[in-house]
């Protein structure tokens, strides 16, 4: 009776006849190819045009809100910022980030908050390429050229700040559904924790959920027609299974069903559509947007050459970029839905431009010594880019130039002196700092706009603006100070008002005060040389304050 032969490498410890042969290991050198050295390099270029610094407006009253969380141990439940919006009812939806924020700030830094940021971006840089491989093995040209134009693409919307956690997490949320439908297992499964924890974080879910919603239709109405074949029907199943559980996974949050209304309140609102720069229309003027154009115009004709794409992939790239034309955050949205598509399409095409075989596919397998030397040269020296650049933004303190260069540093700091209880007309993009490093006082207006409502953001217009009336809407608040950028029309307005006396200024912000209150304003007087240095705001020096 004939014996089945056991190969080696299957034969347990112990059994006769020789030992199995043991794969070789890698070395340091064979883990450098052409391919993985384009793929890092473009990665590392494409974290290159992601700003690290923490210039975001909103983040300074994201930190402070995080901070009465903490103290109080529950949500803040009406505004306690402004004197305008005092008694409004406020739905936290970013509750969790803004906890994080001070929780890791309040005992690494703020240095960690930049830091971990950083770390998500090269998570989702990673969640969009691997989402692109699973179509087909691309190379790694397109792969470094995706990734590149994708970080350019929206490079003035990436950087720390709460929407950051909506581009990851929507990464993620794309492959584990382009995973379940491609190669089954349960991936799809993953879906509902991380819309558990997207919508504690921020109110981007609905993007993620709606895209989500497209893909299970589309594959739905392909089976329906009985086009060409696609993903199994128990891995379809489970998709449609995982979205439905992601919807309840909505619901579990402290705003509870609130939370379904909060996004359309931002989305179809014409009042902040019109009135904060970000949902403005993309300026192709503007060189930071040209690559967005740059990568929009080339996956049409990626699109329109090749003529062969998915059809969900195509579902998505129409529904993103309308949204993506309507509002520049939005590009952000369409470079990681988008960029996945493009690497495809991309690839595509180099493959029938080059019909590249045989000895350069085994040179870029093995390139030679020196090759490898300069490849593994490049990629230290652009990490080495990065990593600098992450850690001086993470260094710097409040009273640098980074910082008083984009916010009311100096001039906050002399208020901070004076008397507590004051009310400020401040900036839409200020105050989130004032709020933040003017607990005592009370401002006009932050970030939440809709925690603000329309009537307060269209009064807020009336003055900045200069409409008609604005002079007397102004004198009919409570406002006791105006805190204005120089240069703006209302500060050249009211320089020229006597009502409103310039009581201080900086080269950044000029600050008026209603004259009729002045005396008893009882406001400090500018620090000099020596107070600003022991404050650690040395660089307001120069700013050139007077009184």
């Amino acid at each position: 009776m004939a014996h089945r032969q056991v190969p080696a490498a299957a034969r347990p410890p112990g059994s006769d006849g020789p030992p199995a042969a043991r794969p070789p290991r890698p070395t340091a050198a064979g883990l450098i190819t052409i391919p993985r050295f384009l793929v890092a390099s473009g990665t590392a270029i494409g974290l290159l045009a992601v700003a690290p610094q923490l210039t975001d407006p909103d983040f300074w009253w994201h930190l402070r809100t995080g901070q009465l969380i903490l103290a109080s141990g529950r949500l803040v439940a009406t505004d306690p910022y402004t004197f305008s919006a005092a008694h409004h009812h406020w739905v936290l939806q970013e509750w969790l980030t803004e906890v994080w924020y001070a929780a890791l700030g309040g005992s690494l830094g703020r240095g960690a908050i930049v830091a971990l940021f950083e770390l998500a971006t090269l998570g989702m840089l990673a969640a969009i390429l691997l989402r692109a491989r699973l179509a087909r093995p691309v190379g790694a040209v397109s792969l470094a050229l995706g990734a590149v134009l994708a970080m350019l693409a929206a490079a003035p919307i990436w950087g720390p700040r709460p929407q950051m956690e909506t581009y990851v997490l929507l990464a993620a949320a794309l492959y584990c559904a382009e995973r379940q439908l491609r190669r089954g297992g349960r991936a799809a499964w993953l879906l509902p924790p991380i819309f558990l924890l997207w919508t504690n974080l921020e109110a981007g879910w609905v993007v993620g959920l709606a895209l989500l919603l497209v893909i299970g239709l589309v594959e739905g109405a392909r089976r329906w027609a009985g086009g060409r074949p696609g993903p199994r029907p128990t891995d379809l199943h489970q998709l449609w299974g995982a979205t439905g559980f992601s919807l309840l996974a909505v619901l579990v949050n402290p705003n509870g069903a609130q939370i379904l209304l909060y996004p359309f309140q931002t989305q179809f609102d014409t009042v902040q559509q019109q009135l904060i720069q970000e949902w403005h229309s993309p300026d192709f003027h503007l060189i930071a947007l040209l690559p967005f154009l740059v990568m929009l115009l080339s996956l049409a004709v990626l699109l329109v050459g090749n003529r062969r794409a998915s059809l969900r992939d195509l579902a998505l790239c129409l529904v993103v970029t309308p949204l993506a034309l309507q509002s520049v955050r939005q590009v952000a949205v369409f470079a990681v839905v988008v960029a996945p598509v493009w690497v495809v399409q991309a690839d595509l095409a180099l493959r029938t431009v080059t019909q590249r075989r045989g000895r350069s596919a085994a040179w870029a397998r093995r390139p030679p010594p020196v090759v490898r030397v300069a490849a593994a040269l490049e990629i230290g020296v652009i990490g080495l880019l990065v990593a600098v650049r992450v850690a001086a933004a993470a260094a710097a303190p409040v009273g640098s130039s980074l910082y008083i260069r984009r916010f009311p540093v100096c001039a906050a700091a002399w208020l901070a002196r004076g008397p507590s209880g004051l009310r400020l007309f401040n900036l839409y993009q200020d105050g989130g700092y004032l709020a933040d490093h003017l607990p005592r006082d009370r401002i006009f207006i932050f970030g939440d706009a809709a925690l603000m409502g329309n009537a307060i953001l269209l009064r807020f217009a009336r003055v900045a603006d200069l409409a008609p009336g604005w002079l007397r809407t102004l004198d009919r608040s409570p406002s006791q100070l105006v805190v204005f950028d120089r240069g703006t029309p209302l500060a050249q307005a009211l320089t020229h008002t006597p009502s409103w006396p310039l009581v201080y200024q900086d080269r950044r912000v000029d600050v008026f005060a209603r004259a009729r209150l002045l005396p008893d304003l009882r406001l400090a007087p500018v620090p000099g040389a020596g107070a600003w240095r022991r404050a650690g705001l040395g660089a307001c020096i120069g700013q050139r304050p007077r009184r």
